[in-house]
Formats: structure tokens, sequence, C-alpha cells
């Protein structure tokens, strides 16, 4: 008679590791049924040299005890000329990947992306040695329609009709990415409800603690206390549709409003003279800014915006909704259709339309403080829903339910 085993055997394939993935990976660690090991191509989130350039900025991006404790991992020694996780598509080039699965023989191996050739050798290990694996990643459908066909063609060719095909499944990260997968071709019964952003009890604690500082930080900044501050938070760069922002925020700016741009990126020069031409002396520049020092930025504001042409999912949605911050999202982001209802907590437009983002903002600002208020606490309450959920045993159900359990 068959029966479930009492322990998996899992590996984790992952680009490095991120900071808001490592909750996940000690959650997974301390379950009874789980063996991990996670897999790192890259040492990035250490150095931080590609991070550094980015972002423009000289700060480490986290420690080995906040990145690494608490779950087993290996780093793999990366053998591409052109060694990158974020930038080259050969960039990520770990031929270690395929002894380690050939000699552990896990159970499962979880893979974080299709995009660099070491996720090809796992794929390839994996069926040579009869293991099964699972897509785990924040990708969304909604870039497919911006894609020429061509890329649309060929990512058909190799997701849908040769990898997507192999796989046991795959990892919902939410409903947009559940979307793409069924896109390319993987039937319901195989798609799993999970999360690729997670665990945030840390940063709703904090939000909680810092809340009373809210007029001094504001102070401190010149900001008065009937001002409504929005916030952007990220990369200065091209795909998060920030020259649409300021071209929106021009159209309600008033001496009662504040735009202020937290983070750093290639695009700054060119968005401090688009504000300049504009005359928009409310637009403030903070500069990139550490872990602990954003938390005060996420207090002072009312507003989140991420307004992107491009974006998997978007972390920054999750972390402000921790600070119980309203959001306008483009419909270009992968979390907007899960963590944004509209008119509860936030806004949505379409991509590059700065008509549209004008009058979200505009129809934020008009709110009376006691609706502001409302739509924060909805955030809150929406986000603390998402943490709750036990990801662990919904992968143990899941390996169950895809019969690795059976002996």
């Amino acid at each position: 008679m068959s029966s479930v085993k009492d322990r998996y055997k899992v590996v984790i394939v992952a680009p490095t590791c991120f900071y808001y993935q490592v909750d996940l990976f000690r959650a997974l660690s301390k379950h009874p049924n789980i063996d991990l090991t996670v897999y790192f191509c890259s040492d990035e989130a250490l150095k931080a040299k590609e991070v550094q350039q980015m972002y423009n900025t000289t700060a480490e991006w986290g420690n080995e005890g906040d990145l690494l404790d608490g779950y087993g991992y290996k780093f793999l020694r990366n053998y591409s000329p052109f060694a990158s996780y974020l930038r080259s598509i050969v960039g990520l080039l770990n031929f270690g990947i395929w002894q380690e699965i050939k000699s552990t023989k896990p159970d499962v191996v979880l893979l974080m992306s299709w995009m660099n050739p070491t996720w090809w050798l796992a794929v390839m290990a994996c069926r040579l040695s009869k293991v099964p694996f699972l897509y785990l990643t924040d990708a969304n459908v909604w870039a497919e329609n911006t894609k020429a066909k061509w890329k649309t063609w060929g990512k058909r060719l190799l997701l849908g009709k040769v990898l997507f095909k192999q796989t046991a499944g795959a990892l919902c990260a939410g409903t947009a990415n559940r979307l793409l997968y069924s896109y390319y071709g993987i039937p319901d019964e195989k798609l799993f409800p999970f999360a690729y952003s997670w665990g945030y009890e840390k940063l709703i604690q904090a939000s909680s603690e810092v809340r009373r500082h809210r007029e001094q930080y504001r102070k401190d900044l010149g900001i008065a206390e009937d001002q409504t501050v929005i916030m952007f938070c990220g990369r200065l760069s091209e795909e998060k549709g920030l020259s649409n922002l300021i071209e929106a925020y021009g159209k309600v700016a008033s001496p009662k409003t504040t735009l202020m741009f937290v983070g750093d990126g290639n695009l700054r020069q060119r968005l401090e003279d688009l504000v300049a031409e504009r005359q928009l002396p409310s637009v403030k520049f903070m500069g990139f800014q550490d872990r602990n020092e954003i938390q005060k930025f996420f207090t002072l504001s009312d507003l989140l915006v991420l307004p992107s042409l491009r974006e998997t999912w978007g972390i920054v949605v999750n972390e402000g909704l921790c600070f119980s911050l309203p959001a306008i999202v483009s419909d270009e982001v992968g979390a907007g259709v899960d963590l944004v209802q509209e008119g509860h907590n936030g806004f949505t437009f379409p991509a590059g339309d700065s008509e549209a983002l004008g009058s979200c903002l505009e129809r934020f600002i008009n709110l009376s403080s006691e609706e502001k208020l409302k739509m924060g606490t909805h955030s809150f309450d929406l986000i603390s829903r998402w943490s709750e959920r036990d990801l662990s045993s919904q992968l143990v159900g899941c390996l169950e339910t895809i019969n690795l359990g059976k002996e």
C-alpha cells in the first residue's frame, strides 16, 4: 500500500539571495516535512556590484546574517564570461547544478527562472535523473501583449512547446502569474496557488513602531502635516514610467501636495530636468535609501504610486501596504490585480497614459482625510491576509497532489 513520505528533499535554484525571499526559505526549512537546500547562482545580493550601478549608490544591499541565516544553501560557481543575473540572458552559467541534482536526487526542484543557461541545465538534469521540477517565478501575462511578434513566437516555442511541457507544475505568485502559465499551455490542474513575495510580519510590526514619528519625519523634510505626500520608491529607470508620473503630477500639483522620488538610477538627471522645465518645486528627489531608512518615507507618505511600463510583480506594493498606504499602479504591475482593489485601497490605470494617471491622482487628492484613512486600512488588511498563508503546508500539499509522496 502506498504512503505519503515523511520528509521531502526540496531544492530551489535561485538567482541570488533576494531579501524578499529569505523569509520564505526560512519558513520552508522549518516545516517538519521539508528538507530544503537553496542553490544560488550569484552572490550579487551580497556584493551588490550591479545594484550599485543601477541605483547610483555605494550602499550595500544586505549582509550575510540577514540574507543567509535560517536555511541550507550553497553558492554555485558562475562560469559565464558575461556574469550577470540582471542584464544578460547568458549571464548565469552554473555547470555545478547538473552534478548537484544528479548526485543528491531531490524529490523535487523549484526553478525561479527560465531565462538563463543554468535553468536549462537544471531542466535537463531533472529529466535525466527523473526528478520532477516546478516553476516559481513572478513573471506576469500582461507583458506578453507588449512584446514583438517574433519574441512572442519564440517564447511560445521555447516555453509552451518545450519547457512547460516537461514541468510537473507551477507555483503561482498571483493572478497575473497564473494567467501567464495558462497562456503558455500549462493546464489548470498543474497550477498551484503560492506566493513569490511573502513574510511581512517584521515590516508590519515596524510600521506600527515608526508611525508615531510621522509628524517629526515630515518636519525634518519641511513637509506640513496637511500636505498629501505621493511617493514613488524604486529604481529611476525608463521602464518605471516616471516621466508619465511627473506629467500627471504637474496637472494636479498644488501647495498642498508633494511628490517624492525615493531611489536613484540613470534616469535621475533627465527627471530633474523635466521637473525644472515644468516648474514643480514640490517634487523632491531623496536618493537611494537603505532598508532601515526607507521605513520613514513610507511612514510620512499618504500614497504609493508605481506607474511602470513593465513590471513583473512590484514588491514595493507589498511593502507600501504594510504601512497602510493606498496605491495607484499601472496595469502592467503584476501585484495590482491581487493587492490593489479599485476604489477600496487604490486605483489602476493603463500604463503610459499620463491623463489617466493624473485622474487617479486627482481622485485620491480630493478624498477626505477619513476616506484616505479608510483606504489605508484596506491596504493593511489586504497585506495582512496575504502574509497569513501557510506556504510551507501549501507546498507539501502540492507535492502530495502531484504524487511525489507516493512510495
